[in-house]
């Protein structure tokens, strides 16, 4: 079992997370290649989609060298549940308004009724972490000061 945390100091947020290698490996690997990394990234609480910190990514803000593949479909759902980290890949020209190039979002859900409707229309995210269970309140009420605060830096580490 893999644990990764997702940490953003003002906050207090702190929250460890079990990959779900076996449900969705390819979106669970690109996680820890950026928990390697010890990667951050501007982020922010979500608009349409409710209870969400979004971490959008270009791909020109990855980390140099880091791989950036096209993500299939693995664990997908438009209807996300409290605690489940979801990674959404856009590829390249395929949605109006994005940044050039490939566009990945993390998306850490910390409460019920998520739900991937964006101003384009419903996507689909792959579900390939999940906050451990004895970590979720606490993580919830971080994501309410995030919210509450406004945009911050979300940060990926290994556990």
């Amino acid at each position: 079992m893999r644990i990764i945390k997702l940490v953003e100091p003002q906050s207090g947020l702190s929250a460890r997370c079990r990959l779900l290698d076996d449900a969705a490996p390819v979106s669970a690997a690109f996680l820890w290649d950026l928990a390697e990394r010890k990667a951050g990234f501007d982020a922010i609480h979500a608009i349409w989609t409710g209870p969400e910190i979004s971490v959008p990514m270009p791909a020109s803000t990855l980390p140099e060298g880091m791989a950036q593949p096209a993500i299939p479909a693995e664990n997908a759902t438009s209807y996300p549940d409290s605690g489940d980290i979801v990674l959404a890949y856009l590829a390249a020209g395929s949605t109006k308004g994005l940044p050039p190039g490939d566009f990945y979002d993390i998306g850490l859900f910390y409460g019920s009724g998520g739900r991937l409707l964006m101003p384009f229309g419903w996507i689909q995210a792959n579900v390939c972490a999940r906050i451990l269970d004895e970590d979720l309140a606490k993580a919830q009420a971080d994501c309410r000061t995030i919210r509450r605060n406004g945009a911050c830096t979300l940060s990926l580490e290994t556990a």
